[in-house]
């Protein structure tokens, strides 16, 4: 199933919610680098790109650029997860 930006979205909010995410918490890197970006095509990468700058421009995450990219949430960002 294709993955456009909304559900690249929900995907990532839905992993800080596995891991019941607080304010500062990373993404695992693990689990980005192992799980989910291995098994999106060369589209669905660039709208993971877009996802993160909106969730970024949004207040949800901060987003630190680099392979991989380093996702830590914000106060915002947990409590809308939670």
């Amino acid at each position: 199933m294709s993955r456009d930006i909304k559900r690249i979205k929900r995907d990532i909010l839905d992993q800080f919610r596995a891991i019941d995410g607080e304010e500062d918490d990373v993404l695992p890197v693990q689990w980005l680098n192992d799980e989910y970006l291995p098994v999106l095509d060369v589209f669905e990468r660039q709208d993971f790109e877009k996802a993160i700058r909106q969730l970024a421009a949004k207040g949800v995450v901060r987003y630190v650029k680099g392979a991989p990219p380093i996702l830590s949430l914000t106060e915002k960002g947990a409590n809308l997860i939670h």
